[in-house]
């Protein structure tokens, strides 16, 4: 306790000394938040930690607008990502299961997400965006490739960061109500405005789903969240958001999940879990002068975890064994991270202008974890609590010259409490050419990943003992790619080759040895590449039509001498599709607007449970293509003291396709949703 003292003291003063000092020209400079990102036009943040118009990126970069969530009508972030190319979204079962998301042939931990600038990965990147909402969000920017060389750990394969909505103008309301089948409801009420220099927004969102499976499949959701931020002109920039989920689930399914080649497989009755989680963003921005600012980010995140299992010996459907025991299990992790840095814009030396970023950044993680064994000849219970630091600074140049070039370069030092110090840099650029304005980019970066609490601690019981000297998860990759704009916007074009090698990936060892005397180790090599491919046409009349294609070739370099069917040397990596894509056309004409969205997932590896003789083995999950439909219509406009009144509904799977997003677990049938909206 005595060195955080120290450090916090030293951030004490210099908070004194960046609130003293004096500032200016913030109207030149003022785009540097990530909460003034949304009004900047086509920009984005997230991949310099700067404002940045997105014709100059030079990293894969894909941005989801609240138009775009509000045409597709969709209430979970996971349906948007399932368009972005490179990244595959597999939903174990029907609305609130375990949604994961492998990006680029990476594992599913390799995704750092942020909200309003702050980390909710739990330790060790796993991230279940099963209960993340659409909910008073203004927009999402995915980066695809490894990042860590600005955000550190977890930023293996993507970085994907939502942007709370910003309040502005006179105070307005808004409401609405949805219903649908599986006994599915929805209500959201939302409020926004400014008054002088406070701009506020405020949402809370409820949703309701009886599921599809035939009992015990039940799932809640809350959100709530506000935002409220303080701008003085040429000084200050400050914000505050906070995002509360409390989510229930009830799931049926055990391990090889409810169905597999037509056999119906044992269900549970009792099994759910609760999950709460706190995010709190507090963001500063100050000119200090018109070449000098700087940033301080503070965040705090709780995520608490609830299993229960009570004992259910049998399925009186199918006879199978569904329990032999009961269990029940409790885990909270916390996370204070802090963030300060400096953007310091150089002189025009040679027509070369040039923006470095200089920063400091802390992160101590808690985790507390409890389980308890009941109902069986061997009762256990297990308990354990660990606590780690992180300290990290960072550097990045960004070069730009005649607006044609542009070169980015970057490197970080993480100084951690477990894995010791790494250094992880990332350099990339981007050249449009005259005349055909093609930017033709690359770029190469190295990632890693944290090992999670378990890994590193073990679970209390004297069956997972933790190994406290992992290394961190690495990946060594690059890409090249295109992007072209044609007829004068009227269409673009984009593809992207891209290589992973990933290594020292952890692995659970059943049998420790000399080598590894813990239960997990440093001792698996994988590799990923493909293509990805995106296409837009504008062609008028309110028409938008968009597609992407992922090739993606995936192999087992290195599975560490263990036999498992989840990863075996020389093989693809498990719920990869190798082919897969999306088409959507969108059409606004007078006061309706329609969405149709077309998505492809081809032919995949997985694994199967057998529910019998609890095997586990390879088996290949049949590729599928789904169709949903979407629309709203404008029923009133300013009239009978309603700003606006808006019919809307959603049709998913709207031929009813019988699929598998994970081998074993059914996907729903058709579902729909329909309800009103209305503004104040």
């Amino acid at each position: 306790m005595t060195r955080w003292s120290g450090s916090a003291k030293g951030w004490l003063w210099l908070t004194i000394l960046w609130c003293c000092c004096p500032g200016n020209a913030l109207g030149e400079m003022r785009g540097a938040t990530t909460g003034d990102a949304v009004e900047l036009g086509p920009v984005v943040v997230t991949a310099t930690k700067t404002p940045i118009p997105l014709s100059q990126v030079a990293a894969s970069v894909t941005v989801i607008t609240k138009e775009e969530i509000e045409a597709r009508q969709a209430t979970q972030v996971s349906d948007l990502l399932r368009d972005v190319p490179g990244l595959s979204v597999r939903q174990q079962s029907s609305r609130g299961s375990v949604v994961s998301v492998f990006p680029r042939g990476g594992n599913s931990n390799f995704n750092l997400v942020l909200v309003d600038g702050v980390k909710v990965n739990d330790a060790g990147g796993a991230y279940d965006f099963g209960d993340l909402s659409t909910d008073n969000i203004e927009r999402i920017e995915i980066v695809r490739g490894p990042h860590s060389a600005l955000y550190g750990s977890d930023a293996m394969g993507s970085v994907i960061q939502i942007f709370t909505k910003r309040g502005a103008g006179t105070p307005h309301a808004e409401a609405s109500f949805a219903g649908g089948n599986l006994k599915t409801f929805e209500e959201k009420f939302n409020l926004g405005g400014g008054v002088g220099r406070v701009d506020y927004s405020f949402g809370v969102g409820r949703s309701d789903t009886g599921g599809h499976l035939p009992i015990n499949n039940h799932f809640g959701d809350t959100t709530v969240n506000s935002r409220v931020g303080f701008t003085r002109e040429k000084a200050l920039d400050l914000s505050l958001a906070v995002r509360y989920t409390d989510s229930h689930l009830n799931f049926p399914t055990e391990a090889g999940g409810d169905s597999f080649h037509g056999v119906k497989l044992a269900l549970d009755p009792n099994q759910s879990s609760n999950q709460q989680r706190l995010l709190v963003s507090g963001k500063a921005s100050h000119i200090l002068a018109s070449w000098w600012q700087q940033t301080l980010q503070l965040g705090w995140y709780r995520h608490n975890y609830a299993l229960d299992d009570p004992f259910d010996p049998v399925d009186l459907r199918t006879g199978q064994t569904i329990d032999f025991s009961a269990f029940h299990s409790n885990s909270e992790e916390r996370r204070f991270s802090l963030d300060y840095s400096w953007n310091l814009t150089g002189p025009i030396i040679r027509d070369i202008s040039s923006l470095f970023t200089a920063g400091f950044a802390f992160e101590r993680e808690e985790f507390d974890q409890r389980a308890l064994v009941t109902e069986t000849d061997f009762p256990s219970s297990a308990a354990n609590a660990a606590r780690r630091d992180n300290k990290a600074g960072y550097f990045q140049g960004q070069f730009d010259w005649h607006k044609r070039l542009f070169v980015t370069a970057g490197f970080r030092v993480d100084g951690n409490s477990t894995f010791g110090t790494e250094v992880t840099p990332r350099v990339s650029a981007a050249w449009i050419l005259p005349y055909v304005n093609t930017k033709l980019r690359s770029s190469y970066g190295e990632g890693i990943k944290e090992p999670s609490f378990v890994e590193s601690f073990g679970d209390g019981s004297q069956f997972v003992v933790g190994n406290p000297h992992l290394r961190p998860e690495r990946t060594r990759s690059w890409e090249v790619g295109l992007d072209q704009p044609l007829f004068r916007g009227l269409a673009d074009f984009s593809a992207t080759y891209f290589h992973n090698h990933f290594q020292d990936l952890i692995a659970f060892i059943f049998s420790p040895t000399p080598g590894c005397p813990a239960s997990f180790c440093n001792v698996q090599k994988t590799k990923a590449e493909g293509v990805e491919l995106a296409a837009t046409i504008r062609p008028g009349y309110g028409l938008t039509i968009g597609g992407g294609y992922t090739y993606l070739h995936t192999r087992v370099l290195d599975d560490g001498g263990i036999e498992s069917a989840a990863l075996r040397e020389g093989k693809r990596l498990l719920r990869r599709p190798k082919h897969a894509g999306t088409l959507s056309i969108d059409h606004a004409w007078r006061r309706l607007h329609t969405s149709l969205t077309t998505t492809f997932v081809g032919d995949r590896p997985d694994i199967f449970t057998d529910p019998v003789t609890f095997v586990t083995r390879r088996v290949t999950a049949q590729g599928y293509t789904t169709v949903d439909l979407a629309g709203s219509y404008l029923l009133l406009k300013d009239a009978r003291h309603l700003r606006e009144l808006t019919l809307f509904g959603k049709i998913q799977n709207l031929f009813d396709r019988d699929y598998q997003q994970v081998a074993g677990f059914t996907a729903p049938g058709i579902t729909w949703l329909f309800g009103l909206k209305g503004s104040l």
